[in-house]
């Protein structure tokens, strides 16, 4: 973070990232077209080259460079996810049992050139096309002017009488911005410049050793909650100050929507003499009581919080080092969960947090993830396979074939478990093809009729 910066360099910064704003949308809207997806991967002088063609010329020519590879980067980043959030790959083993055709669709996966072909139906396949489409719906465009990227040539660091500095370029030549840093830091290499509601920020990269380490387990299950992080097949429960973090911000997110509602309704319901009047009291109403200042800073407080209490409990999970840590995909949910508050309660919970912490500390301690399908996994029995929405009832589950009592996610993280290992569901399934699998073991277990078998774990 950087001291906050007086009047003049804050309006030279907003300007310098207004322009690189603009400047990379119009590199976005060219690059999107499926005839310059070639330039992707071309050569360096060959993307300065076309680079040229949609200039505006207002950046200084090191930072317009680093807003077209930034620009490009992020296109890239587009497909990528993409491919991952949908499960392309295990989608061409559905789609085809062909080992030729299967060959033909990985590599048109490697070449953006060859998916702007199917895109744009050149290579007359209704599959690939439907599922490009499908996936990449709406090009990435700049939404939020808030931050541009510099290459190492475009600042320098020093330290004067034990503080550091930051020195960037700006749009104005000769000039440059300086911006005393909170702490010392080692910044190098391509760094980004971010406006993050009140103040400014200096993001950078390092690398990070990942350690080698010998296992002392071989799996461990997690099951992501609302009252604690995680819950491992032991039931064991990581990250227990989650569930009262998450309940209290939800409160205040409550109240506070409430009492600026209120403010809004009453300024908009008041009478005044002129259509002016009424304006400026509105002006006024929403410029002292309905900022968002003080909402952006609690919003801040709040996921440092919920970030704290992840780290604290993923540090737990791999002071056991386990070889695999296995846990539900939770990236293909959308929408409204249940009810408004849980809704509410969900949005909070910050799955990209989750899920980023996960990778980052996964990798540095040595350990490997896994991801499986998580439909039903709060419905299914983790002793007989029997699956029924009446088997969970809130925290408590309880088998309504054969008896085995146990915790909601106590129980979800056994059955997370056994599908790291299951032959019929796999990842990229949909929800209708698992519940079809479970709806035949269901039918299998119940026409067994076995004896009841009752299992019983620790409640907690």
């Amino acid at each position: 973070m950087t001291r906050q910066p007086n009047e003049r360099k804050a309006v030279l910064l907003h300007d310098l990232i207004d322009r690189y704003a603009k400047q990379k949308d119009a590199y976005l809207v060219a690059l999107a077209q499926t005839k310059n997806w070639c330039i992707w991967q071309s050569p360096r002088k060959v993307k300065r080259r076309f680079a040229r063609q949609y200039s505006h010329h207002t950046l200084p020519i090191h930072v317009e460079d680093q807003c077209f590879f930034d620009a490009v980067t992020t296109m890239v980043a587009w497909v990528e996810s993409a491919k991952a959030l949908n499960h392309w790959t295990s989608q061409v083993f559905a789609h085809t049992e062909d080992e030729n055709a299967r060959i033909h669709y990985f590599k048109a996966f490697k070449s953006y050139a060859e998916l702007a072909q199917g895109l744009s139906g050149e290579w007359h396949d209704p599959w690939l096309f439907h599922l490009m489409r499908n996936s990449l719906m709406h090009p990435p465009r700049v939404h939020n002017r808030h931050s541009a990227m510099l290459d190492d040539s475009s600042y320098r660091v020093f330290i004067e009488k034990g503080k550091q500095y930051i020195s960037l370029t700006s749009l104005v030549k000769g000039q440059r911005i300086v911006l005393p840093l909170l702490g010392n830091a080692g910044i190098r290499g391509t760094i980004r410049v971010v406006y993050a509601a009140d103040h400014w920020e200096i993001h950078t990269m390092t690398q990070v050793k990942v350690q080698k380490m010998s296992p002392r387990i071989k799996n461990i299950a997690l099951d992501a909650g609302t009252t604690e992080v995680y819950t491992d097949q032991n039931n064991r429960r990581y990250g227990t100050d989650f569930g009262r973090i998450l309940a209290k911000v939800d409160a205040q997110v409550t109240d506070k929507g409430k009492k600026r509602n209120q403010i809004r309704d009453a300024a908009k319901n008041q009478v005044f003499v002129s259509e002016e009047e009424r304006q400026a009291h509105l002006k006024k109403v929403h410029r002292n009581n309905l900022g968002k200042k003080k909402q952006n800073m609690r919003r801040t407080t709040a996921r440092a919080a919920f970030a704290t209490e992840i780290n604290h409990a993923l540090n737990d999970v791999l002071e056991q080092r386990p070889q695999r840590i296995i846990v539900e995909d939770l990236s293909h949910m959308r929408g409204k969960a249940q009810g408004k508050t849980m809704s509410r309660q969900v949005s909070l919970w910050m799955r990209s947090v989750l899920a980023e912490r996960l990778d980052f500390k996964t990798t540095a301690r040595g350990s490997r993830r896994q991801a499986v399908a998580s439909a039903y996994t709060s419905q299914e029995c983790s002793h007989c396979g029997f699956t029924a929405k009446d088997n969970r009832k809130g925290d408590h589950f309880r088998c309504v074939f054969c008896g085995t009592v146990d915790t909601a996610d106590g129980n979800a993280a056994k059955v997370i478990l056994k599908r790291s290992t299951d032959p019929e569901i796999k990842l990229w399934m949909t929800k209708e093809a698992i519940k079809k699998i479970l709806d035949q073991r269901n039918a299998q277990i119940t026409g067994a009729t076995p004896a009841p078998v009752v299992k019983v774990a620790s409640l907690v």
